[in-house]
Parts: structure tokens; sequence; C-alpha cells
């Protein structure tokens, strides 16, 4: 009973300080993830929008993303954000702390507003609560091989067909992405399941830690099925949260692309050639310039000799050969 209790105790701790991380599993190699402080989920917009090639709006005090060329960025942003309840998938990537000061719904419709409203090209916006479809054990439902979890008791079996679901969802992703024609993607996917098993059988238990492993195992695959999609020109992160469900969930629907924005205020449309016209008139103005500056220099260094261009047309004495 005691250690019942104190685990009980060491439960609602975790929960109160709503601190989880974030990390970065694949960037293009125009993306930099370095050493840097603690995230909070309220700037996770600006570092995404960033990394889409997008002006923010509002500078961060997060610099742990640096682009080495804006020439290259990702044509996709996936997220997929884990409830974990207390404990950690501990992937493999660039990690940083998370501080919860809003929750992941609200960093998604940011980031949607942001890129809605400025992108030149078709963009596909989704938040998919994997949860809302699972899929029933079969011999191709991705469900993935436990030894602990059992798949005839709950929550052991919601959290198992969820995994299954994330690759299936993963796919279809993968199968409506507008990339193919010019387009950009920005995705997140939620899973739910985590939180409940380790408040069940409590954190450091042998079927949560399995369960993490199985987590860890499955954002690996799936995240090799957005690489694939997207010929490596893809953003992947996993964020793992330990805010209650109801107050990161205040919609269950999947979100559809930019028709579903409500007034807002757009920006001035362009035509797609703009980014084209804009590079050729300012590459041509900088040459211009270097060019007018080395002619200026040139002719006032020059030494007005006799023997001189300058000196023969300004001299008004000038005569003619006899």
């Amino acid at each position: 009973m005691a250690n019942l209790i104190l685990t009980a105790f060491a439960f609602s701790l975790v929960s109160l300080v709503h601190c989880g991380e974030v990390t970065v599993v694949h960037a293009p190699s125009t993306l930099r993830f370095g050493t840097a402080s603690t995230l909070r989920v309220s700037n996770f917009d600006d570092v995404l929008t960033s990394s889409l090639g997008y002006t923010p709006k509002e500078s961060s005090p997060w610099n742990g993303l640096t682009i080495t060329s804006p020439f290259s960025l990702p044509t996709a942003a996936v997220v997929v954000v884990v409830h974990g309840g207390g404990v950690t998938v501990n992937q493999e990537g660039s990690t940083y702390p998370l501080k919860e000061d809003t929750t992941m719904n609200e960093v998604y419709q940011s980031v949607k507003s942001i890129v809605g409203s400025r992108a030149q090209r078709e963009t596909l916006f989704k938040y998919i609560s994997v949860d809302d479809d699972l899929v029933e054990d079969g011999p191709h439902s991705f469900i993935p091989t436990a030894k602990t979890l059992n798949m005839s008791v709950e929550p052991d079996a919601t959290f198992l067909r969820e995994l299954g679901t994330l690759m299936k969802t993963s796919m279809k992703v993968s199968e409506m992405t507008t990339t193919s024609h010019g387009g950009q993607d920005v995705i997140f996917m939620e899973l739910n399941a985590l939180a409940p098993l380790v408040k069940v059988y409590g954190i450091g238990s042998p079927k949560v830690n399995e369960a993490i492993d199985l987590v860890r195992n499955q954002l690996v695959r799936a995240a090799d099925v957005m690489r694939h999609a997207y010929n490596d020109q893809v953003l992947v992160a996993t964020a793992t949260v330990d805010q209650l469900q109801e107050l990161s969930r205040p919609s269950r629907s999947i979100l559809q692309s930019t028709g579903d924005e409500l007034d807002l205020n757009l920006a001035s449309e362009y035509s797609s050639d703009y980014p084209a016209v804009f590079n050729i008139i300012l590459w041509l103005s900088v040459i211009l310039i270097f060019f007018i500056a080395f002619t200026s220099f040139a002719m006032a260094t020059m030494d007005p000799g006799q023997d001189s261009i300058i000196y023969r047309m300004t001299n008004p004495r000038m005569k003619k050969d006899s």
C-alpha cells in the first residue's frame, strides 16, 4: 500500500510540472539543430515555420535552429505528439527539454495560420488523433508483438492498436501528400494511449518499459515512411508532452486545408512566377551596383596624363597633327 501511495504521489508531481521533451528525428542538411536551452511550446511554432521558410510572427529567443541555406528547405513538417504521462521516449536525434506553456493544438493552429496566409503554393494541413480510427488485430494491422502487454485486456489493447494505427496513418499521409506537384505539407499526429498505460501500471513497471520501447520502434518506422514519401526533404519531430488530454485535445476531428481558415487578414496573392522574378531582379540589381561601383572607382583613380583619353578629350587647346 505504501509503495502504491508513493507511486501515485510521484505521478501527481510529474503531472504538475508539465515538462516534456522534443526530439528532431530527421531534418534536411539545410537545417542544423545544435545545443540549446529549454524550448517553450509557445515558441515551437516559430521553429516549424522558420524551418519551412516563413518568417515567424515574432523573434524567438530559442537559438537551437540554424538555417544554412534558404534554397533547399524541407517541403513538409511532420510532428508526432505523444502524451507520455510522465515518461519520455528517448529517441535518437537532437533532443531538447520542452516547457509546456500552451498546447500542441495551439501550435498547430498557429503554424496553419502563418503558412496558410503566406504560402504561394498548395498546402496540406492535417491534425490527426490516431486513436480516432483504431485498427483491429489481424495479419496486416501493423500491431507490434508484445511480451508483457496483453491484447485481451485494457488499456494494453488500446495502446497496441494505436501503435498499429500510427503506421497505417503514416502510409495514408504519404499517399495524400501535395509535394509531388509542388505543394507543401504540415502534419501533426497525436498518440494518447501511453499516458493511461503509465497511470495504470506505474512508471518503471515492466509493461510501461516495454511500451516505451514499442513506441520508440514504431516512431522510427513512421519516420522512415515519411522520409521515403518526401525524399528526405522533411522535418520529422516527436514531442512528448505531459499535459492532461482534455487540455490539449479541444477537437478530435481531422482538420482540412486552407479552405477552413476563418476571417484571416490575408496578404495579397502573387503568381507562381513571383519568386523567380524577384530573384532575377534582386541579383541583377546587385550585379549592376557592383559594376557601377567598380567602374566609378577605376575612373576616379585613373592617371589623367597627356597620353590618356581623359586628357585628350578635356584639353581645350588640343592641336591637330600637322
